[in-house]
Formats: structure tokens, sequence, C-alpha cells
């Protein structure tokens, strides 16, 4: 394990051995990118938590999951979906956000298949009731421990284990999913609220709080280059998941009715306009 005896500068920033936030506060990450420290500054992330976790680059392996992840890369016209490589820039932009918001408690997983872990947090999750937990809970952990996310890809929250799960290297889409686990957090019954938002339809609710969370958040730092990015990409996707969970119950439905879907979302934000696709959007995956 590497010391942390030393920082960063802020003029590091993005570099692999470390990444700074706009405050001027260093944080640290050690050389086996499996965590994220608060290099001495308290106010940083309380009782000295470790809010990330990375999973180890396998380059072969990530690079077939990747291809695998062409349909959504495709249904966002974004390279960067499902490309299993994660920037710091990205993981900085969202651990940010969780402590702006007190929401200390809550892990991200970068790029990581840890089922052994999750069912840990399962456990120790007080904030969920122990009959959520044992039910919905486990079967969303049984799920993401034969489906992993780390092959098929997908960007989700947990709330059963208060876990954010990124394979996308998207900020907004990362942070839709940190906006969900706010949303999460301040509700009186968070427990109930999660086991609704597991049904089809019902549970686009909490994607389109995040998603507006999402365009305050940027708005109040008066960012209009993400806001611009993030209804670009935000926007296809909850047309998306719209259209899948609308046509799910045919074959081939949730596919076809994805690709629907996120096409009415690029209709709405202009995306289909040929004549400077190439110049608007430098992620497409073509």
């Amino acid at each position: 394990m590497a010391s942390h005896s030393s920082l960063p500068s802020c003029d590091c920033c993005d570099q692999a051995v470390g990444v700074c936030d706009c405050d001027q506060m260093p944080v640290q990450i050690d050389d086996s990118c499996d965590s994220i420290y608060d290099g001495g500054c308290d106010s940083l992330f309380s009782g000295n938590r470790s809010q990330l976790r990375r999973g180890s680059a396998i380059g072969w392996f990530d690079g077939c999951a990747n291809i695998l992840g062409y349909p959504n890369k495709i249904a966002l016209w974004d390279k960067r979906a499902d490309c299993h490589r994660i920037s710091p820039a990205t993981e900085r932009e969202v651990l940010q956000y969780l402590h702006r918001h007190g929401l200390h408690s809550t892990l991200v997983r970068s790029n990581q298949y840890d089922p052994i872990g999750e069912f840990k947090r399962l456990i120790h999750n007080k904030k969920i009731s122990a009959g959520w937990r044992c039910t919905f809970g486990v079967y969303d952990c049984i799920r993401y421990t034969v489906i992993p996310g780390r092959v098929i890809g997908g960007d989700w929250y947990n709330p059963f284990t208060d876990s954010i799960h990124l394979y996308s290297d998207i900020p907004s889409i990362a942070m839709a999913k940190a906006a969900y686990a706010k949303d999460v957090h301040g509700r009186n019954t968070p427990g109930n609220y999660a086991v609704t938002q597991e049904f089809p339809i019902i549970g686009l609710t909490h994607e389109r709080l995040a998603n507006r969370e999402v365009y305050r958040h940027y708005r109040s730092q008066r960012n209009h280059g993400a806001i611009t990015e993030a209804e670009r990409i935000l926007e296809p996707d909850f047309f998306g998941s719209l259209g899948s969970q609308t046509l799910g119950f045919l074959p081939g439905g949730s596919v076809y009715g994805r690709a629907a879907g996120a096409l009415v979302g690029h209709s709405i934000r202009g995306i289909t306009d040929p004549a400077s696709l190439a110049q608007k959007y430098p992620h497409a995956p073509f």
C-alpha cells in the first residue's frame, strides 16, 4: 500500500496520482486505485471515510465489455457510455456533490464488481428497514451478482446498499445517480420510496427528479456547458428508459423500445441535425 504522507498540489488535477476539487482541497488516491482519502482535509470526508472503490483494470476484459456497451453508446450517441474507464474528473465531481449534501455514507463503485461487499453493505444499511433489505435488497444483490455491470454495463444507484455503480465516463449520468441518492436520503421512509422505484414506469419518477436536480446543480454553478451536455445525455436516457419499460413485455421490446425512446429524446434536444454532428458531438461513437 502506498504512503499517504504527501499530497499533490492543485495543479495536478486529473492526473493518475490524485485529484483536487474546486475549493483547493487536495484529495489523494492511493497507488492501488482502490479508495480515495481526505488527505488530511477533515472537512472533505468526515472520519477519514473512504467513499470510492475502483475495480482493477483488466485490459482485454474491459475491452470486451466496452464492445458489449455499443447499444447504449448508440442510444446516447456517446462513446463514453459503458466504456468501463471512469476518469478521476468524473469521480471527483460525484464525490464533491456527495460531500456538499452530507451523503458521507454513500459509496461510489467505479467499474468494480464486489458482490460480497455489496451484501455486507446491505446488512449494515440501517436507513432501510430490515424487511425491505431482506426482500428487495437481497434480490438486487443477487441480480448484481449474476448479471454483473462490470460485463454488461449500466449505471445505477442501489438504495438498499447505498452504493452508486458507475461504468460510463459521463459526468451527467454519474451526477444523476448521486442525485437519486440524495433523493432517497431525504425521504422520511426511504425504504418504501426505494421499493416503489423498483416497479416499471412508476420507477421513472426518480429518474425525472434526479435529472431536474442535476440541471439545478449545474445552474447554481452557472455552468452552461454542463447544462447543455446534461440535457443532451439525460433526455435521451430518460425517454430510452420509458420506451424500454413500455415495450418490455414484447420479445426484444426492451432493446427496440430503448432505441425508439432515445431517438425521441435526441429529437427533442435537436441532436438529429446532420449538418454539424461531428463538431457538436465529439464523443459520438462513430
